[in-house]
């Protein structure tokens, strides 16, 4: 269980070393943009580690973005955002810990671990909980647990019998995000009940948002910015404090613009006179691409087509070539997935079929994007001032 004075000394260790990250935020990037164009173009593993030595090495001074990237490249999938940042983050502090032996869930015989370990990988139903495990072979006291469930914070470092609860995060990356189900035929978001009774710290902004523009709007020709970010800046802090709360972190893990290991607490959130610790800049509600259903809003649907001079018979449409734009599909190195209406309304390319110069698909087969509310959270603090921050906890 956690206790205060366990959490002041892992930030006294966070800050009275000098604890860079194994890798810096400029190579994370590099190997996932290595990943990206080159996944699909060789068949084995082993080959796309031959491509390019130097990712290689920098790829294997990680254990779970090792494990992380085999596993998704013999499934042939693009890497989840965010998956190799946290994989860095959580090898950093194995490595502080000297947590030298590391077990990948997916291809090891848990029970092979140490007895102490085993009752903290499984929820009560039995289902395994973790991805990867650090352990020091010299002290089974202090070992790391790295999760990968979205819903839940992403580590638990047990330290002498204690919990600390650790979240990684980017430099700048989201920190909460909930999907709005639909807009009605103005444009404006519906709150159903269940969004209401389990996400009410949102509210006001989609309440904001409601008052002052719309969906539709943001897309009109005078819109300059499609994603709405014009937010109060207290209900955004009151929304990360509530991230915190509500996930239950301990401390929030991630790397200032030098690359060194910093760790922050629910007070960040307020900072202090003299120090802004965290900005919510880039906070904002947006449809998002990931997030798509059957049409909600039908004579949106129908003016949208009237509007690339396309033709409703019956169930079906009928649109020119040449006013349907391609839709990138999310992951797939640029594979086209889709044929959009609008930015809002798009066909799966297996559904539409053309002759001539028109394209012809039902209208059924029509999928429309819904919105999504984002906080993102910056760390824009350095370490020598996180450092004197938390001058007292250090002592």
């Amino acid at each position: 269980m956690m206790n205060s004075s366990v959490l002041n000394e892992f930030l006294c260790y966070v800050y009275s070393d000098d604890n860079k990250t194994v890798l810096s935020g400029e190579e994370v990037k590099e190997i996932e943009k290595f990943y990206k164009e080159n996944y699909k173009n060789v068949n084995t593993f082993s080959e796309f580690l031959k491509l390019d030595p130097s990712i290689t090495k920098k790829i294997k001074k990680v254990k779970g973005a090792y494990a992380e990237i085999e596993r998704q490249f013999n499934s042939k999938n693009a890497l989840q955002p965010g998956t190799i940042i946290e994989c860095v983050l959580a090898q950093t502090i194995a490595n502080m810990y000297n947590l030298s032996c590391f077990v990948d869930s997916f291809h090891s015989y848990i029970r092979e671990l140490p007895a102490n370990v085993l009752p903290y990988l499984r929820a009560e139903e039995n289902t395994l909980l973790c991805r990867y495990i650090y352990y020091d072979p010299n002290n089974y006291n202090n070992f790391l647990i790295q999760y990968g469930n979205p819903t839940s914070y992403d580590a638990d470092l047990f330290l002498n019998n204690h919990i600390v609860k650790l979240e990684f995060k980017d430099r700048l990356a989201r920190a909460g995000e909930r999907d709005i189900k639909r807009y009605d035929e103005n444009g404006k978001l519906i709150i159903d009940n269940e969004f209401f009774r389990d996400n009410s710290e949102y509210i006001p902004l989609i309440n904001q948002f409601n008052e002052e523009t719309d969906i539709f709007s943001r897309y009109s020709s005078k819109c300059t910015t499609i994603n709405y970010n014009d937010f109060d800046e207290e209900t955004k802090k009151e929304i990360l404090r509530s991230y915190f709360t509500s996930l239950d972190i301990d401390t929030l893990i991630t790397l200032d613009k030098d690359n060194n290991l910093l760790a922050i607490t629910i007070d960040c959130v307020d900072g202090t006179d003299d120090l802004d610790i965290i900005s919510t800049v880039g906070s904002e509600i947006r449809p998002a691409g990931k997030n798509s259903g059957k049409v909600f809003t039908p004579i949106f649907l129908n003016n949208s087509i009237s509007n690339i001079g396309g033709k409703i018979i019956g169930n079906n449409a009928l649109v020119p070539v040449k006013n349907m734009q391609n839709r990138i599909g999310r992951g797939t190195g640029g594979d086209i997935t889709g044929k959009k209406i609008n930015n809002l309304l798009f066909v799966n390319i297996e559904k539409i079929n053309q002759k001539d110069d028109y394209y012809y698909f039902s209208l059924e087969d029509v999928k429309q994007l819904k919105p999504t509310i984002a906080i993102h959270v910056k760390i824009v603090a350095d370490k020598k001032s996180l450092k004197e921050y938390y001058n007292d906890e250090l002592k």
